[in-house]
């Protein structure tokens, strides 16, 4: 049976998690950011083993770049090297989905018409393509968020919808090129903050991958609506 006071801590528990992904695919960590990364937390407990480890190893290079005394000039320097100038990885979809490796174009279309669709207005569209990294995670936080709102009430209909379109993004969109990009940062960067920020976005989308198709089949078999001859 489904509680929905759980699922609803669920959901903002990914919410957060995804919040902290967009946000440092986005831009350099802030100081609040960093400090909240430094304080742990950052994915629900029972999460899994390896995802439980990469989010440890993410909080552990936040805590040796503070002992350390890393400049913050090193990771704004490495944030753009990676996600700004034109040799770095490319973090955006349409880079890893098109055979000639061109930005823009159907994929970002198809990206942006899951965002129209949910009526979603993302702070991180207006400075980049729908189709980065950054943006792509940020509507999957977006969704968590009303997926949370529809569970205080709860409302059937609407988390069915929510799920749906959940489940339908990861599968056509970040599952198909999460990998390809994090992989290419972790045999660039520099820095171990970013090298534990891929793995962690690999862990958590590959834990998405099973969680969410499972919700959405679990609430649509549980919370069916009734058949004449049933009522």
């Amino acid at each position: 049976m489904i509680d929905p006071g759980e699922m609803k801590m669920v959901a903002a528990n990914r919410a957060k998690t995804y919040a902290v992904l967009a946000a440092l695919y986005s831009a350099p960590p802030s100081a609040d950011l960093a400090a909240l990364i430094r304080a742990g937390g950052l994915v629900a407990e029972g999460g899994g083993n390896a995802l439980s480890a990469a989010a440890n190893a993410l909080t552990a290079a936040f805590g040796r770049a503070a002992s350390f005394g890393l400049p913050e000039a090193d990771i704004v320097a490495e944030h753009t090297r990676l996600f700004t100038l034109p040799s770095g990885v490319v973090p955006h979809e349409s880079y890893y989905a098109d055979e000639n490796q061109r930005v823009g174009g159907h994929v970002t279309a198809a990206v942006k018409q899951y965002y129209d669709a949910a009526a979603a207005e993302l702070t991180g569209a207006c400075l980049e393509l729908p189709d980065h990294i950054g943006v792509e995670l940020e509507f999957m936080q977006f969704l968590c968020d009303i997926e949370a709102q529809f569970w205080t009430e709860p409302n059937e209909d609407g988390l069915r919808r929510c799920l749906d379109f959940q489940s339908g993004f990861l599968a056509e969109h970040l599952l198909r090129w999460h990998r390809g990009l994090c992989q290419k940062i972790q045999s660039e960067t520099s820095l171990d903050i970013y090298r534990a920020l891929a793995t962690l976005t690999i862990e958590f989308l590959e834990a998405e991958r099973t969680f969410v198709p499972e919700l959405a089949t679990e609430i649509h078999s549980e919370w069916r609506t009734p058949c004449a001859s049933e009522s």
